[in-house]
């Protein structure tokens, strides 16, 4: 439904456009500046999680007796511990500015600073989990969920523009790619609580003092909430057109499918199953997570104006 209103309002802002104002011939001009505002549709998000956490069993604060199991003190902290939680799709918004020029009838090169934003405001449980995390999901966890708030990009894009300057006239059809550096931000935030009944609590059922690592982790919460940020590698594609309305100004319609790299955001529970968030009393051992996810593309349908020099 999202990408019919877009593609609808994209038409209906060209076609209505160009019935209102004289139509001229394609400016001459060989530098231009311009900027664009749209209407961006972001996709499902899937974040992966990670993190270097090591078994409740081996957090001091939860069993005095960590020191006696070999597995807490190996330097693989965390591996194979992951989880998923995916977030449905959204629209957003899009702002850009560019500097451009002409170097022939059929080539453009550009510099497009572009600025985007979607707000999800979604809570979404986990949904799957490997390791011990799986353990925990299965049993003892009250409440496993996580919040996709803001995502944000600010970026510079290279744009080489192919205009198909086949026939004379107002209307410019063109084809562009683009690649630039992106600096995501991802309000992002975390609650995993268990369940406060002791007996509910597997988690050290194996252990000499099992009565009181129940009694430690019945109720307790770890819970987060942070901006993450991360610069990325990002590439777009553009199909647009250009309706001359004066010598030297043009009307400028774009729909591009902007591609980021993998982003990669670092979170940090605090609390920490009810304490600070380090799995010694002595302050070593800090505990953080890594969210990811390969899914903040975006299609946009943008409309602006340029002005030829």
């Amino acid at each position: 439904m999202v990408y019919r209103v877009c593609i609808v309002w994209f038409f209906v802002s060209f076609f209505g456009t160009s019935v209102l104002l004289t139509a001229q011939a394609q400016p001459t001009g060989k530098v231009y500046i311009g900027g664009l505002v749209g209407v961006s549709l972001s996709p499902e998000v899937s974040m992966l999680g990670d993190s270097n956490d090591r078994s409740s069993v081996c957090d001091e604060f939860i069993n005095p007796l960590f020191a006696a199991l070999p597995e807490c003190t190996v330097l693989n902290r965390g591996e194979g511990d992951n989880w998923t939680v995916v977030f449905d799709g959204t629209v957003g918004a899009l702002g850009s500015a560019y500097i451009g020029y002409r170097f022939s009838s059929l080539l453009r090169a550009e510099l497009e600073y572009v600025t985007r934003t979607a707000t999800y405001g979604q809570r979404s449980p986990v949904l799957a989990a490997q390791g011990v995390n799986a353990d925990k999901l299965s049993n003892e966890l009250f409440l496993a969920e996580e919040w996709l708030g803001s995502v944000s990009m600010l970026g510079l894009f290279a744009n080489l523009h192919f205009d198909f300057n086949m026939i004379s006239g107002p209307f410019l059809p063109y084809a562009g790619v683009g690649v630039g550096i992106n600096t995501a931000r991802v309000n992002y935030g975390s609650v995993w609580s268990r369940s406060p009944a002791p007996d509910d609590i597997r988690t050290g059922r194996d252990q000499p003092n099992a009565e009181e690592i129940a009694q430690n982790l019945a109720g307790v919460a770890s819970s987060a909430h942070d901006v993450m940020e991360s610069s990325l590698v990002a590439f777009q594609a553009i199909l647009g057109a250009e309706y001359s309305v004066q010598d030297n100004i043009a009307l400028d319609f774009r729909a591009r499918w902007i591609l980021p790299g993998e982003f990669s955001g670092r979170i940090i529970w605090d609390p920490l199953r009810g304490h600070v968030p380090n799995l010694r009393k002595d302050g070593s051992e800090p505990v953080h997570g890594t969210m990811s996810t390969s899914d903040l593309s975006a299609l946009v349908m943008s409309a602006g104006m340029k002005y030829y020099f």
